[in-house]
């Protein structure tokens, strides 16, 4: 049965690179990383969150469509949202896949250390400007509370993403 890795976590864990690796040790796993679809449509810079939702449906829909070739997907994308997240669950259904939500974490002071130190490419220049725009470090570590607080509420497994290694083995554990 194909899986749905959902990598979710407040900005700065390491989903993008966690879910890159994880897909490189997993030949034929599709790497759908929605912000990388978002500069795929013209203007996105300036209205990142109106993009962000027509790049949600069309990643459904390529996530869909891939689960149904019997090949697994992982998806880094930050959720905080129930709602968002039962869309991509229902998807994992409709395809016959199993979907495995995981919220991936560091301590405090690691994760705004990765934030703040990142490469900077198009997509974070603008993540980055928008958490600061909407209250920078305590953004982030308000998200990160929120997403601890949803993994207990919904018995959602916790990966340390202290150790990458460990991390990249305790996600493997978890799909197979």
């Amino acid at each position: 049965m194909p899986t749905l890795l959902h990598l979710n976590g407040p900005s700065g864990v390491g989903k993008s690179t966690l879910a890159r690796e994880h897909a490189a040790a997993h030949p034929g796993t599709l790497l759908l990383d929605i912000d990388e679809l978002r500069p795929w449509v013209s203007g996105w810079e300036d209205d990142f969150v109106g993009t962000g939702e027509a790049v949600r449906q069309t990643a459904l829909a390529m996530m869909t469509a891939y689960l149904r070739s019997g090949r697994d997907v992982v998806l880094p994308q930050l959720i905080v949202t129930p709602a968002q997240v039962d869309r991509f669950v229902a998807a994992a259904a409709d395809a016959g896949a199993a979907y495995v939500g995981v919220v991936l974490d560091a301590a405090p002071d690691d994760v705004l250390h990765r934030l703040h130190h990142r490469a900077e490419t198009p997509v974070t220049a603008v993540i980055s400007r928008i958490i600061e725009e909407r209250g920078g470090d305590d953004l982030v570590l308000e998200g990160r509370r929120q997403l601890l607080d949803l993994a207990r509420k919904n018995g959602c497994p916790l990966v340390d993403t202290t150790d990458r290694e460990a991390a990249l083995r305790e996600l493997a554990a978890l799909v197979s």
